[in-house]
């Protein structure tokens, strides 16, 4: 039997013209002369049943009937034809804190609420630590609740909702109070409710939420119900409707479809959507918050078949944004852009471009790989790959679904700084996320008033998954280069030597540490700019998180191998104890040597060890190898006597690695005395022998 049953629903309000309208038309003379007042239907003919345990999401534009069919099922209200049967109890979250007495502490509007939703005292006391540690209370739990800020009396009265444990939970919009931690916590917990088999009624105005937590959408459309095959295809409809308003425009050409809807874009290829459905929007950060584009009055004044030009005008915020939409057979060009009219605090403007789960594969710069499954405790962001400087593509793609469209990202913002990521979102929201910020100088000061051009995206959707990895070869061996067999791939804060198909280094590959105030510092954690190449020569720059320090790196072909150049950017004058340059070779090698002494790399180390050092003098040295297992000899040289170093010879107990490393250490003196400026560091050759 269905938990909920509503058979042919019509609810009709009469229309309130005011004080004045009591003399007129449907006023009191027409009741007194017998004439019918005139009404509005807020529902008309809405019919559906629930089986228990099923999500119903509820979307449609505001006015469309939604909070009233939320009403009826609560039994708010009575329908004014038709029939409506709810089986169970039921908990409605529709306007929350309505029954709370001002007079009242929270403990005390706890039991009186639930009490109201159908629990004994017995069954809130077993709960009662629950709710206070939900809502975030504390000792205000035993104050007057016309004390409590806004955000205390939603939180209290939401938890104590969702503790009363009913059969079925009506949900109206109350995922938006709140701060952000607490929206979090609330979506949880509506996600927990639907595990353990709670019927939910759901309405929101976020579609990535309805789309995640719901197993059938509904859309109502002024006061009538429209159902589609499945909730994604009821959602597609549903930004198609909108279009009629002002702020609404559709761009189309051959397959490509683009809606742009009060700030949001929504991007679909032959009838399916390519954006998740939260779409792509911008936000802006002032003082510690953010503002969505989607919270402007948007007005679109350019309307063409594949172009278009929008105006939105921030609540809350002295300035306007300007979209520019521009479609080829490719893809879309998207432009943006804020008018100042005051002086205002902007730190940072992001573009949020967010795509289903179904797009599985990222790809950034010139790497590549799978975005991780998403799971119930994964609650917050997480990055998918570390931010580079200068990296201006992106893309995602389906490693399953090969009629899924790949979506390369490239961003512009001229020379203003701006950083693209790769995100996975929340388990609750289940997308993935491609950002691009762009960074003001003065963050956190008065922005001078006037117009700013923001950033660029151009959205290229002309590329296959096969396409896209084509590109990522052609991008790798751009930031490659060849010496005889020997090759040399560029990543941020290493490279990467191979010998035709085989990898000669691992782990850490080849790389740099420092020593800084006591503490060791990777270039694996530098924040790196894009490769650049000039000839035969890559150059790429990290910037220390810690100090006022950057490495400059070149890498160019050399006799029997590559050279390696390493210099100091100092921008204020600091100390350094110690820096090294470290190669980390696969555990296929067996044995080493130095000027000094050789050796056998150990088969077996102790695991608490990480990196061992199997050479016992330290003295200056030019070079140390590696040999063996039928692989190339490889060698870390120093070509520059004037940058002396020490050679040692390491192992790590826990991955095999052998490292080769160069060291500089002062002499005597405790630290290496560095002013503002460029300094040399290192300057060596990483030479290959072939195997005997």
């Amino acid at each position: 039997m269905p938990i909920i049953e509503v058979k042919h629903v019509s609810k009709h309000y009469p229309r309130h013209r005011g004080a004045r309208a009591l003399v007129g038309r449907g006023g009191i003379l027409d009741w007194l002369r017998g004439r019918k007042r005139e009404t509005f239907a807020a529902l008309d003919g809405v019919s559906l049943s629930m089986e228990a345990g099923e999500s119903l999401g509820i979307i449609g534009r505001n006015g469309s009937g939604k909070s009233t069919l939320l009403k009826l099922l609560a039994g708010v209200t009575l329908p004014t034809t038709g029939e409506v049967r709810v089986h169970g109890l039921v908990a409605s979250l529709l306007e929350l804190g309505a029954g709370f007495h001002a007079i009242l502490t929270g403990r005390e509007n706890v039991y009186l609420n639930a009490g109201l939703l159908g629990m004994r005292h017995a069954q809130v006391d077993a709960v009662f630590d629950d709710i206070v540690a939900f809502a975030g209370i504390g000792e205000f739990i035993d104050q007057t609740v016309d004390t409590y800020s806004s955000g205390m009396y939603v939180r209290l009265a939401f938890a104590t909702a969702v503790h009363t444990d009913p059969d079925i939970f009506l949900v109206d919009e109350v995922l938006a109070v709140g701060d952000e931690d607490f929206q979090r916590r609330c979506r949880v917990k509506i996600g927990e409710l639907r595990e353990a088999g709670k019927t939910i009624v759901f309405v929101s105005h976020d579609l990535s939420i309805v789309n995640t937590l719901c197993d059938r959408i509904i859309l109502l459309d002024q006061g009538k119900m429209l159902v589609r095959d499945t909730p994604q295809q009821t959602i597609d409809y549903y930004l198609r409707q909108v279009g009629r308003a002002a702020g609404v425009h559709t761009l189309a050409l051959e397959d490509l479809e683009v809606i742009f809807c009060q700030g949001r874009l929504s991007l679909f290829r032959a009838g399916k959507e390519i954006t998740a459905p939260g779409g792509f929007r911008l936000r802006l950060e002032s003082m510690g918050n953010w503002y969505d584009s989607t919270g402007a009055d948007w007005r679109v004044t350019v309307r063409e078949p594949t172009r278009c030009v929008a105006r939105g005008v921030m609540a809350r915020l002295p300035l306007t944004l300007d979209f520019t939409l521009e479609l080829s057979p490719s893809g879309l060009t998207w432009r943006m852009a804020m008018t100042r009219h005051r002086e205002a605090p902007i730190t940072v403007a992001d573009a949020l471009l967010v795509f289903p789960p179904d797009w599985n594969e990222w790809y950034y710069g010139e790497l590549c790989g799978d975005f991780p499954e998403m799971l119930p405790g994964d609650l917050e962001w997480a990055v998918i790959v570390p931010m580079r400087h200068g990296v201006k593509e992106a893309a995602v793609a389906s490693k399953q679904d090969s009629t899924l469209p790949a979506v390369l990202v490239e961003c512009d913002a001229g020379d203003q700084p701006l950083q693209l990521q790769c995100w996975n979102a929340d388990y609750i929201s289940g997308t993935r996320i491609v950002q691009a910020a762009r960074y003001f100088a003065q963050a956190g000061q008065a922005a001078a008033t006037g117009v700013t051009e923001l950033m660029t995206l151009r959205l290229d959707l002309g590329l296959d998954r096969a396409g896209l990895q084509q590109r990522l070869r052609e991008r790798a061996r751009e930031y490659t280069i060849t010496s005889g067999k020997l090759q040399a791939r560029v990543e941020p804060g290493a490279v990467l030597l191979s010998h035709g198909e085989q990898e000669l280094t691992t782990d850490v590959h080849l790389h740099t540490q420092f020593l800084a105030a006591g503490l060791w510092n990777f270039s694996q954690t530098l924040l790196w700019d894009a490769v650049t190449r000039e000839g035969d020569t890559l150059r790429i720059a990290g910037e220390s998180r810690r100090f006022p320090l950057r490495q400059r790196w070149e890498i160019s072909p050399a006799p029997g191998g590559i050279r390696f150049r390493l210099r100091f950017e100092i921008r204020e004058a600091m100390d350094l104890q110690e820096f090294n340059v470290s190669l980390g070779l696969v555990p296929a090698y067996l044995r080493w040597s130095t000027p000094h002494e050789s050796g056998d790399f150990p088969r077996d180390l102790v695991e608490e060890k990480t990196w061992t050092h199997l050479n016992r003098d330290y003295g200056p040295a030019d070079y140390a190898e590696a040999s063996g297992g039928g692989l190339p000899r490889v060698a870390l040289r120093n070509r520059d006597a004037n940058l002396p170093v020490h050679m040692t010879v390491l192992a790590s107990g826990l991955s095999g690695m052998r490292i080769l490393q160069a060291i500089r250490v002062p002499e005597g003196s405790p630290a290496f005395h560095l002013a503002p400026g460029i300094h040399d560091a290192f300057d060596g050759l990483v030479t290959l022998t072939d195997a005997p």
